[in-house]
């Protein structure tokens, strides 16, 4: 059972951080190929949000079930499960605001909270790298992974940084 477990809690911890990755990697991979694939997951990038935090659910749950017999204390006494604990709040939080009448009430601090994701995808990163059971234990992963994350966090600065660098001219008069 302790070989299931560890493959399961795995998997889906994996699973989470794939998502993450994907979710933040959608509009850039329409920007760069506009096809019926990257359209697809720009008009369901919401639910690639939900299915992201139904994963990491999955994966607490598995975690606390077995090997902590539901003991959140001590689950979270080690630092990387404190951060991965961090973490799974932000997709939480996330989750519950992501839907019509949630951005209606929160307004423009929906943005905000959903700019939390690179928070939250630190903080996987840290958790999974060191004390991820199996595909965190790769080197190749993390580096694969470390890299597409950079990417992604370059690529969203630049164009942040580009759109407030290049404010429109005023108007002639």
């Amino acid at each position: 059972l302790q070989l299931q477990a560890v493959v399961l809690v795995s998997l889906f911890g994996f699973i989470s951080l794939m998502f993450i990755l994907l979710v933040l990697a959608t509009p850039i991979l329409f920007k760069v190929k506009k096809c019926r694939f990257t359209s697809h997951l720009m008009s369901h990038m919401r639910w690639i949000g939900i299915y992201t935090f139904i994963f990491a659910l999955i994966h607490v749950l598995l975690v606390l079930n077995f090997f902590f017999a539901w003991d959140i204390v001590t689950a979270m006494q080690d630092q990387y499960r404190f951060i991965g604990g961090i973490a799974f709040l932000i997709l939480a939080a996330m989750a519950a605001t992501s839907n019509d009448a949630a951005v209606r009430k929160i307004g423009r601090n929906w943005k905000r909270l959903h700019r939390l994701v690179y928070i939250a995808l630190l903080l996987v990163i840290i958790h999974s790298f060191n004390i991820g059971q199996i595909f965190a234990k790769e080197l190749w992963i993390k580096a694969a992974v470390a890299i597409i994350a950079v990417i992604i966090v370059v690529w969203k600065l630049y164009k942040r940084i580009k759109k407030k660098t290049s404010s429109p001219e005023p108007a002639q008069i």
